[in-house]
């Protein structure tokens, strides 16, 4: 069986008791954990979670599988 694969940004972002949110906006999926890395497993149990409850389709309705995900930085 052949699996998708999508490519979504998420926003990693340091909270003031130390602990890390994780946040996929295109997916409206928002986790915490107590350090970065926990919360990307966080945000993917989250993901896998639901898909298992409303299906890739429904999840996956704004994303191409298609699609290149690149990091753009700006700096004023």
């Amino acid at each position: 069986m052949n699996q998708r694969r999508y490519k979504v940004p998420i926003s990693i972002v340091p909270l003031e008791d130390g602990s890390y949110m994780a946040h996929c906006e295109l997916l409206r999926a928002t986790v915490t954990g107590d350090t970065s890395a926990e919360a990307v497993k966080n945000l993917h149990e989250a993901i896998k979670e639901l898909v298992s409850e409303f299906g890739e389709a429904a999840v996956f309705q704004d994303i191409d599988a298609n699609t290149d995900v690149q990091v753009f930085e700006y700096a004023a």
